[in-house]
C-alpha cells in the first residue's frame, strides 16, 4: 500500500508541475494587461501613476481679489515604453481665488469633449455668449457651452458635460500657493 500511495503522490506531483509552470508564465501577462507600463515580473514595481514635473507656485499677492484668474500650464509625466522612459503632458488650467479667500485650481480641460475653457468674469457675458446666465462667474466652454459654477465646486449648471472638470490640489504654507497634483481621470 505505501509503495502505490507513493507512486501515486509522484505521479500527481509530476502531473502537476507543467500546469504549475503554465499558470505562473500566464501571470506575467495579465499583470502587464492591469498595469500596461510594469516590466515583465516586476508585480511590485513602482506605481505607474502620473507624476508633477514641477509645481506651480504663486504667493497670496498674486491673488489681490475675489475672483482673480490666474493662468497656468501644468506639467505631468507618464511612464511609458519609449527611449525616453516617459511622456510630458502640459494641461492647462486656471487658479481662482474664492470670495471665501480659499483659491481653487481646476484643469482648462472640458469633460465633455477636451476642448478649452473660458474662464467668464460677467454674467451679461456669459447670457450672451452662452447662453445661460449664472450668479457669478463661471468657466464656459465654448465648443459645446457646458458652463460650471466656480463657487460650487465646479458643478455643471448649463450644457451636455457629464461632471466637473478635474480639479488641481492646492497647497498654501504661508504666503505660498502651490499646485502640487491632478485628479485622477480623463475626458468623459
Amino acid at each position: 500500500m505505501t509503495e502505490g500511495t507513493g507512486r501515486r503522490t509522484f505521479l500527481r506531483a509530476a502531473g502537476s508541475i507543467p500546469l504549475a509552470l503554465s499558470f505562473g508564465l500566464l501571470v506575467s501577462p495579465f499583470m502587464r494587461f492591469l498595469r500596461p507600463t510594469i516590466r515583465p515580473m516586476d508585480i511590485l514595481g513602482p506605481s505607474d501613476q502620473p507624476a508633477a514635473l514641477k509645481d506651480v507656485v504663486y504667493t497670496q499677492a498674486d491673488f489681490p481679489e475675489p475672483w482673480t484668474c490666474l493662468p497656468f500650464m501644468f506639467e505631468q509625466s507618464y511612464k511609458e515604453y519609449n527611449p525616453e522612459q516617459k511622456e510630458v503632458r502640459k494641461i492647462p488650467g486656471y487658479a481662482v481665488k474664492l470670495p471665501s479667500g480659499d483659491v481653487v485650481a481646476y484643469s482648462r480641460i472640458c469633460p465633455h469633449l477636451g476642448c478649452i475653457f473660458n474662464f467668464v468674469k460677467d454674467p451679461d457675458e456669459c447670457a450672451k455668449g452662452y447662453n445661460f446666465k449664472p450668479q457669478g462667474p463661471v468657466f464656459a466652454c465654448p465648443c459645446h457651452l457646458s458652463v460650471y459654477d466656480i463657487a460650487q465646486g465646479g458643478k455643471v449648471v448649463s450644457g451636455p458635460a457629464p461632471r466637473p472638470p478635474r480639479s488641481f490640489t492646492v497647497k498654501i504654507a504661508g504666503d505660498k500657493i502651490t499646485i502640487v497634483s491632478l485628479e485622477a481621470g480623463g475626458i468623459a
